[in-house]
């Protein structure tokens, strides 16, 4: 019995998207003339390894959601805006390495191209989505995940360098760990959750992924003088449209649970 082509279709594009982080990984090792421990390589191979093999049975366990929106047409293979969102998840690893490397590697030619790439993509994949009448199932599903990875990756590291203040990284943390164990909880309670993309949702991922990149930019010194008076008030702005995404979401996973719990009444 012959597969899927949509099961084909997430082996290539998994297999091709492990094997371009390689590249990056051993590209900046070699560019840069980076000498790393073997166990730091190790760790960083494994974790990259875990992620795409862990990928790729979620897209194989969940192929039967490459389904267009609303006319539940079938894809036969993974199209361009869900690999812009894959390529993003994919990204999370080498993104946090490099954000690593920066205490003792000059490596802003690539470290800042590729970290404006990977959040400028969460700009393309739904628009490129809407755009072509091919919003997906899953492609809901990879969005949530992606901006979830590489933002708590981020965060994690900028704060450990103390680029962000200790409250604002305390509270963009509690925001989506609050909303990965809501809809956790949701999905336990109800059997299945539909992601939801918000406008306030929405505003906290680009906004805090903007001032993300600022403050990454900043430490460049020829224009990073112009960026460190404006980081104060972008971080408080960040920190307002985080806590108004909070309520937002705190608002829909009460109506999801309580929505829930009158259709099991009257299935009983």
């Amino acid at each position: 019995m012959q597969p899927e082509p949509i099961l084909k279709s997430i082996n290539r594009t998994i297999g091709f998207l492990y094997c371009l982080q390689l590249l990056l990984f051993f590209g900046v090792l070699f560019l840069f003339k980076i000498n790393l421990m073997y166990s730091t390589i190790i760790s960083f191979l494994i974790f990259l390894s875990v992620l795409h093999i862990g990928l790729w049975i979620f897209l194989s366990i969940m192929h039967d959601h490459f389904t267009v929106i609303p006319t539940g047409e079938k894809l036969k293979r993974i199209n361009i805006a869900n690999k812009i969102t894959l390529f993003r998840i994919s990204s999370t690893p080498i993104a946090g390495f490099l954000l690593l490397l920066i205490s003792k590697h000059r490596i802003w030619p690539v470290l800042i191209p590729i970290i404006l790439l990977v959040f400028l993509s969460d700009l393309f994949d739904g628009a490129i989505a809407r755009g072509n009448r091919q919003i997906t199932k899953i492609g809901k599903y990879l969005d949530s995940i992606s901006d979830y990875s590489i933002l708590i990756v981020v965060s994690f590291i900028l704060a450990k360098y103390r680029m962000i203040p200790d409250w604002l990284f305390l509270l963009i943390l509690f925001r989506y760990s609050f909303q990965a164990i809501g809809m956790m909880a949701l999905l336990i309670y109800q059997g299945y959750v539909h992601p939801i993309a918000t406008l306030m949702g929405k505003a906290s991922v680009f906004s805090t992924m903007l001032l993300y990149s600022l403050e990454i930019v900043k430490r460049i010194p020829t224009i990073g003088k112009y960026i460190q008076p404006l980081l104060p008030t972008m971080e408080w702005i960040v920190a307002i449209i985080v806590v108004l995404s909070l309520i937002e979401k705190i608002i829909h996973l009460k109506r999801g649970f309580v929505d829930a719990k009158e259709t099991r009444k009257h299935i009983k």
